[in-house]
């Protein structure tokens, strides 16, 4: 959330109220995962799936043993759905026995986590103090109760990483030694990020956005130098194939694409149903979900511009990422990892602003992004567990409710996490300060600032 453009310069301390009020909520998260869904709990345990992490083992695998990556799943019925080159970072799990692996994982996970936090903190010019270190951990272990990160640590999924490799990159000062490099590699993982070359080009950061598109090229090169007939598949038809990634109506899918395939289903819309080996899936006409998406991408981008104008970048860079996941044709819920500077942001605001209603900005980021659980008892076990449970706002009850509560319930749900974007976009173009800063004076403060957020 914005904040006036004159504070940018000013250093800020965590205060003893703030790093108390973050211990405490870190240790409510803590009992959190232990009671609401038990850790111990088959399969829905914080640590009892971690299927993702195998299917990028399998995929460091097919590489390790000259194996196809993408002509036939890697693990049971799941496919590599990730570039060549991230697989050839994967193979860094195959060099350890599994057990060893996923704790390395989890723990580089946390570490990323508290990291990311911390850096978000850097760029809003909080100082360098062990203060500030404790909160930044306290304020990770209170985001891992957030849907998009419990589930990554819940499926071993690798966005957190990228996310921070972005906002590292991008909140650096724009002298900053191969400023750039971050998203290229980034993009190079996960094509996601890609967006961040859009970005770069619409805020005229032009020598970080040929940086990384200098570094994305290069892992396309690696790829192909390494890989070249996986390269080629993977290039050539693969990867703008969305249905290899899961059901385009998904109530996870959080991008437009999914919400208008969800809404598809609601409705029942038969001319857009398609027959699959085990299932019917609605999926979106391209035109359809162009014609929404469109606008708001747009929307997003106006808003990044404008942060990043008014010397908001953090704001602006997490604006970009939000917009990412709102146009990407398939977004699970673990994509949203952007809500963790999103919600550092809104506390920043919230205790800087004298705004009359500035604490329901965290307050709002929380409740949409929570994970919010509910019990299935009624329906078949999945897995080792005895029942699903649905977990995060999108996977609430949709069924036996009655129909008028559903018609309001179920668009809200399909789209909560993109309502959040929207709101977060509507507020900057709205409130954002009209003062705003040229690009030779943002280029100035970047020329009088250090790599860690310090003034000169």
């Amino acid at each position: 959330m914005p904040t006036p453009v004159a504070d940018q310069a000013a250093r800020h301390d965590i205060s003893t109220r703030m790093l108390g009020a973050a211990l405490l909520a870190a240790a409510a998260a803590l009992v959190w995962h232990v009671y609401a869904i038990p850790i111990r709990s088959p399969y829905y345990g914080l640590f009892n799936n971690d299927v993702d992490q195998y299917v990028y083992t399998a995929g460091g695998e097919a590489v390790r043993y000259g194996v196809s990556l993408y002509d036939t799943p890697v693990f049971f019925d799941m496919e590599f759905t990730y570039t060549p080159f991230a697989a050839l970072l994967f193979v860094a799990f195959t060099l350890t026995v599994p057990v060893v692996a996923k704790a390395l994982w989890w723990a580089a996970i946390m570490a990323a986590l508290i990291a990311l936090v911390a850096v978000c903190l850097r760029a809003l010019h909080y100082r360098n103090s062990w203060r500030t270190w404790v909160f930044a951990a306290s304020l990770a272990v209170l985001c891992t109760a957030f849907e998009p990160v419990r589930s990554t640590i819940w499926l071993g999924q690798i966005n957190i990483f990228l996310v921070l490799l972005g906002v590292w990159d991008l909140t650096r000062a724009r002298t900053a030694a191969l400023r750039g490099v971050g998203v290229g590699i980034a993009a190079g993982i996960k094509l996601t990020p890609g967006f961040f070359l859009v970005y770069l080009a619409c805020t005229r950061q032009w020598r970080a956005f040929w940086i990384a598109t200098t570094t994305f090229a290069a892992t396309v090169g690696v790829g192909f130098l390494i890989r070249p007939t996986d390269s080629t598949t993977y290039w050539g038809r693969q990867f703008d194939a969305t249905g290899r990634v899961g059901p385009v109506d998904s109530p996870a899918n959080q991008s437009v694409n999914g919400f208008l395939a969800q809404m598809l289903r609601f409705y029942d819309i038969d001319r857009f149903a398609v027959d699959g080996p085990t299932s019917t899936v609605y999926v979106t006409p391209t035109w359809m979900w162009l014609a929404v998406a469109t606008p708001l991408v747009l929307l997003g981008l106006a808003a990044s511009v404008r942060a990043y104008r008014s010397g908001q970048v953090l704001l602006s860079v997490t604006l970009a990422g939000m917009t990412s996941a709102c146009l990407s044709p398939f977004s699970w819920g673990h994509h949203w990892v952007w809500f963790v500077p999103l919600f550092v942001l809104a506390l920043h605001h919230a205790q800087t602003s004298t705004a009359r209603l500035r604490w329901s900005m965290p307050v709002v980021v929380f409740l949409v992004s929570f994970c919010w659980w509910w019990n299935y008892p009624d329906r078949e076990p999945i897995r080792d567990a005895p029942h699903p449970i649905g977990i995060g706002l999108f996977m609430l009850p949709r069924d036996d409710i009655p129909m008028w509560w559903a018609h309001i319930a179920v668009p809200f749900y399909s789209c909560c996490y993109l309502l959040l974007f929207i709101a977060t976009t509507v507020y900057v173009l709205r409130f954002e300060p009209e003062r705003r800063v040229s690009d030779p004076e943002v280029a100035k403060v970047a020329r009088t600032t250090d790599s860690s957020g310090q003034r000169r």
